[in-house]
């Protein structure tokens, strides 16, 4: 049984969004463009924000299909922990694009509002408190990773749950580089998300 959930949601997450937006809107590979991550900030930096936006919103729906489906079949909790450490390990490395891929967060995210929405309020407040106190973006993020385990499984108060926190920290370190982060080459040009999200005079914005 365990070993055909694997298969089905490895599947799901396997589905690389950012690759197929990329060559539709601008006929060409993600991979080959920006920081070379097949997921969403990169195809928001190196397309368009609105085309970011629709990969945005096709990986979270990837995350809260995996939970939804999961119960719906009357998965038990550790099922329902596999399906989910499965699709993000295919987003990471996805079979239709030769083991590349995006880096889960937002489908990982999007399973855990689904699973267990309080452990994003927490989670989202470490990364806000040591934002502020660090002004580091990735330091922000290299602490809200490894917390992660320790987050879902208070919350839970289930070691399945525990451990796919741990399983999801892990697959999220392998791919956190400060060379190919997508928040510090997006400092090169903006001084923040919410600077590049608001500007007016982009050229490829949310309208085009």
């Amino acid at each position: 049984m365990f070993l055909g959930i694997a298969a089905i949601f490895y599947l799901l997450g396997s589905i690389p969004i950012a690759w197929i937006l990329g060559s539709l809107f601008a006929w060409n590979d993600i991979r080959s463009m920006g920081s070379g991550n097949a997921g969403v900030m990169n195809i928001a930096l190196s397309v368009s924000r609105r085309v970011g936006l629709m990969a945005f919103l096709g990986e979270a729906a990837k995350g809260a299909l995996a939970v939804v489906l999961a119960r719906a079949w009357g998965l038990d909790d550790r099922a329902i922990a596999l399906a989910v450490v499965m699709a993000v390990v295919g987003t990471r490395w996805s079979i239709w694009i030769r083991g590349a891929g995006g880096r889960g967060n937002t489908l990982g995210v999007a399973a855990l509002l689904v699973l267990a929405w309080p452990s994003v309020v927490v989670s989202l407040g470490i990364w806000l408190a040591i934002r502020v106190v660090t002004r580091n973006s990735f330091i922000a993020t290299r602490v809200w990773i490894i917390s992660i385990p320790f987050v879902v499984g208070l919350v839970t108060y289930s070691w399945a749950y525990a451990i796919m926190g741990t399983a999801l920290s892990i697959i999220y370190l392998s791919g956190h580089k400060v060379s190919t982060d997508d928040h510090t080459i997006l400092k090169q040009t903006w001084p923040n998300l919410w600077a590049f999200l608001t500007s007016p005079g982009r050229n490829k914005d949310l309208s085009g």
